[in-house]
């Protein structure tokens, strides 16, 4: 008869109804057992000294992660993003998070680690498969949110810097806003290679959002600079007219009245009259007279 422990079989002789032959088996059967038993101890007390060297190591490791985090600020500039205000919120700061995956990844390869040194096949495979994926996954999640950080100090700068140059308010905010959601798209895509989520797939579909995006905007300058729409143009990139707000009272072309809207190229004014539409190239280049803010 065979009597399968782990990886190793134990042959035992047939056991037989005698009474004495049974009991000399069944002792026979225990002494295998126990030498298997006690062929692991050694690799048992090693996995357990791996183990508490890695929950000590991982503690002591987080703890100097977060402390440095906290040290150069970054959980203030991580709270200044929309994804870091709302986990900041929660109670995850990005010195917690980042204490968090340094644990998770030192205790993951601290478990691992201990298993092969059990040298266990079936266990050592699964092993082998988690070391290798594992620093890929953590790796990712860490690139995501260290990208956060610099996307957000990126977009200040560009912020501070679009404030000096001559341009339309409208015009700034929204090319600081694209260049935030720009970055934060090849973040996510960067983050997915890291951690070899379908690479192929997101690949393709990084490609054909780029050249949709690059295609628009192509389509949205030959709008404006080639079919007439020139001077319009030029007013929404550098010389949108000042002191335009809703509810002013202003006086242009003789026209007398109060704003009610103002869109991208147009300004529409309640007058007397009626509900007039006046283009803001008319603005720029006849002037106008504020009578009354609308905070008068």
């Amino acid at each position: 008869m065979w009597v399968i422990f782990s990886d190793k079989r134990i042959n035992t002789p047939p056991l037989h109804l005698n009474g004495e032959r049974v009991e000399e088996n069944i002792l026979k059967i225990l002494e295998e057992i126990i030498k298997v038993i006690y062929s692991y101890l050694p690799s048992i007390l090693s996995s357990l000294v791996v183990l508490i060297i890695g929950y000590i190591v991982g503690k002591v490791t987080a703890k100097a992660v977060a402390g440095a985090v906290k040290l150069v600020k970054g959980d203030e500039s991580f709270k200044k993003s929309e994804i870091g205000a709302l986990l900041t919120k929660a109670g995850y700061p990005i010195s917690r998070i980042l204490s968090l995956l340094t644990k998770l990844t030192i205790y993951t390869v601290t478990i691992v680690t201990a298993i092969s040194v059990l040298n266990i096949p079936a266990l050592e495979e699964l092993s082998v498969a988690a070391v290798t994926y594992v620093p890929k996954f953590f790796g990712a999640i860490l690139v995501f949110f260290i990208g956060i950080l610099f996307t957000e100090w990126i977009v200040g700068f560009a912020e501070g810097a679009l404030k000096e140059i001559p341009l339309s308010p409208k015009f700034k905010s929204s090319l600081a806003a694209f260049l935030k959601y720009a970055m934060y798209i090849i973040l996510i895509f960067i983050v997915f290679e890291i951690a070899d989520i379908a690479p192929r797939v997101i690949s393709y579909i990084a490609q054909a959002l780029f050249l949709a995006i690059g295609i628009s905007v192509g389509l949205a300058l030959a709008l404006l600079f080639g079919l007439g729409l020139r001077e319009e143009a030029l007013i929404l990139l550098f010389n949108e007219p000042s002191g335009l707000k809703e509810g002013t009272i202003i006086e242009i072309n003789d026209t007398v009245g109060k704003i009610v809207k103002i869109t991208t190229l147009m300004v529409e004014l309640e007058t007397e009259k009626g509900i007039v539409f006046i283009p803001k190239k008319d603005f720029v280049r006849k002037g106008f007279k504020v009578i009354k803010t609308s905070e008068e």
